[in-house]
């Protein structure tokens, strides 16, 4: 097998409890908000945010099975930011590559959702790997191979009225921002993985994930105090052209964004299916 195991971020994945309120949440941030999925075996209903090359993904349970436990379990912790998916070249690959790595993935799971396009049924299918069995004590991480992405980046879906064009990153709380350093050095090798002063800095592509103490997200990110006590991810970033426009579409959908001195916008967890929001130009 030939190709890259990790290859940046494929879509970042949101854990609630009732996925029609925060289907509501996101459309009210300005967000096209495709119509709910169902993933066949896995028991999970979706709805998505698509951009150019990335997307974001609101997941809730609607089936308890064994494939959804770990979901289901972090939703008793509280729910919000529970994994990035990331790109890759093929599933194969990655559970190679990370077996190597001794993370002991588990098997490769095929299975695949119905959407819409044009009027007709489509099936997109999918390949993943996930890291169940030796996890991250904090952001969780998995492959995702797309067999079918013809009918998940749909340019016609990628239309947002806050102007967001992509993902630009996450942010993780940790009391100790080496708590998983071992892990995601395993996960995305060393080339990546960076120390920056009281960070750890995961900059892969153009999605960077950057672990860091409370007290530095606190003034990084002023007005948007994390939900839970814990050491949590926290933050999700978007690109967008235009601040000032993604702010007055926040304000119109009854939102009090908080705007930031060197030009950002962020919005609390509790407006947004409990992960903070920051719109920065890009």
């Amino acid at each position: 097998m030939t190709g890259q195991a990790v290859k940046g971020i494929d879509h970042a994945v949101v854990v609630v409890a009732d996925i029609e309120a925060a289907r509501a949440a996101y459309v009210r941030l300005g967000f096209e908000v495709q119509p709910r999925g169902f993933h066949t075996r896995l028991g999970t209903a979706n709805h998505l945010m698509i951009f150019g090359d990335t997307y974001f993904e609101l997941i809730g349970i609607v089936e308890p099975n064994p494939f959804n436990a770990e979901r289901r379990a972090w939703l008793e912790k509280g729910g919000g930011l529970a994994n990035v998916a990331l790109r890759t070249d093929g599933a194969d690959i990655a559970h190679a590559a990370w077996t190597a790595a001794g993370l002991q993935p588990d098997p490769v799971l095929d299975f695949g959702r119905a959407v819409e396009i044009g009027g007709k049924t489509k099936q997109a299918a999918f390949r993943t790997v996930r890291l169940g069995t030796n996890r991250a004590k904090l952001l969780g991480f998995f492959a995702c191979e797309h067999r079918t992405p013809q009918f998940v980046y749909r340019p016609e879906w990628a239309r947002h009225a806050n102007g967001a064009t992509g993902l630009a990153g996450a942010t993780v709380i940790a009391g100790d921002a080496g708590t998983d350093e071992a892990y995601v050095r395993k996960v995305f090798g060393d080339a990546v993985v960076r120390r920056d002063r009281a960070e750890l800095v995961i900059d892969n592509g153009s999605t960077p994930i950057r672990y860091m103490p409370r007290e530095r997200f606190l003034a990084l990110y002023p007005g948007v105090a994390p939900r839970r006590h814990d050491d949590h991810p926290a933050l999700l970033s978007f690109h967008v052209p235009d601040v000032q426009r993604a702010e007055a579409v926040l304000r119109a959908g009854g939102l009090a964004p908080v705007a930031t001195p060197d030009g950002r916008v962020l919005v609390p967890a509790s407006d947004a299916a409990g992960v903070a929001i920051e719109f920065k130009k890009g």
